[in-house]
């Protein structure tokens, strides 16, 4: 009995640290999320703003907010925002940045904190690529959003093809080594919106551009260039 429990005991602690590895991993990288910049947010950045178009008094939502990047141009833009994210400390970093921005620690593997048809708009930037399930989190997102309000998300290219990228500078903190990523394929992102009553409102394909040249070695980039590295979804509740 004392060698079963302690095998039982050592499969908890298993399960657990595994639960916490992506956290652990955002923990870490909180410290230089602001000075080692993701090639992934980087390429996105201006078509992700432009596929959201936060105007003033809207109500949005920027789940995983991380150390506020998106947050701060929704509030630049006249937007009553709200960042969400699991990691205290990157939430710590965003409040110093934007004060006047409410910030709620929640994971996005849990109900979301908030009521019915609460958001006109949610945004959730590199994210769902560590969500395991996707139903549940595209049923919460649908049950907060107003009728006719748009959910906004970005993941690394289903299809993106890593062959030749090379990075002019090796960097410290590698995501993909240190936390739980999981490779949804089109089809699998399609059945979630199906199942949650979403409807698809535009889909932009990101190819690798001049935004992140400067991380990239010359004969990298001119072997990337214009080959997708990242897919923005804007869905709308009917």
């Amino acid at each position: 009995y004392i060698v079963n429990e302690y095998c039982l005991y050592n499969f908890c602690i298993s399960i657990l640290k595994k639960m916490n590895r992506t956290l652990n991993a955002y923990k870490e990288w909180a410290k230089t999320y602001d000075v080692h910049p993701n090639p992934h947010t980087l390429v996105e950045h201006s078509d992700f703003i432009k596929l959201t178009d936060p105007r003033k008094n809207e109500f949005i939502l920027d789940a995983a907010c991380g150390t506020g990047k998106y947050t701060k141009e929704f509030h630049k833009a006249g937007a009553k925002v709200i960042g969400l994210d699991f990691c205290k400390e990157m939430l710590e970093i965003a409040k110093e940045k934007i004060p006047e921005v409410h910030f709620v620690n929640h994971n996005l593997n849990k109900k979301f904190p908030f009521k019915a048809s609460n958001f006109d708009k949610i945004t959730c930037g590199q994210t769902i690529k560590h969500i395991k399930y996707l139903n549940p989190v595209f049923a919460e997102f649908y049950r907060i959003l107003k009728k006719g309000g748009k959910l906004i998300f970005s993941v690394t290219h289903p299809e993106i093809n890593f062959e030749g990228f090379a990075m002019r500078f090796r960097p410290k903190f590698r995501l993909a080594q240190v936390s739980d990523i999981f490779h949804h394929k089109y089809a699998d992102y399609f059945d979630a919106f199906e199942n949650s009553g979403f409807r698809i409102d535009k889909i932009k394909q990101v190819p690798v551009n001049s935004s992140i040249k400067h991380l990239l070695t010359d004969k990298s980039y001119k072997l990337l260039k214009g080959r997708y590295e990242v897919v923005i979804f804007r869905l709308i509740k009917p």
